[in-house]
């Protein structure tokens, strides 16, 4: 049973991992597809388009690192070394 377990396990970490890529990859696709092009036709000043990306950035950046983070430790106690 602990070895069934474990591969359970372990397909959840690489769930997590799965899901902080593709959060990484949306987010950067978003950026490219959409909030530049807006910047282009709404021409906001350097402090709004800083403020956008950081705004868009840092909720990426956590969803990405909580993700990894998660997947590291599933990993881990999956093998018995958590």
């Amino acid at each position: 049973m602990s070895i069934l377990g474990s591969i359970i396990a372990l397909g959840a970490a690489l769930a997590f991992a799965a899901i902080a890529v593709l959060a990484v990859w949306g987010g950067l696709e978003a950026v490219r597809r959409e909030i530049l092009r807006g910047f282009v036709s709404a021409n906001p000043g350097p402090a709004d388009r800083a403020l956008t990306l950081l705004l868009v950035g840092v909720p990426l950046a956590g969803v990405a690192a909580i993700g990894l983070l998660s997947a590291v430790r599933v990993a881990l106690v999956a093998l018995g070394l958590g």
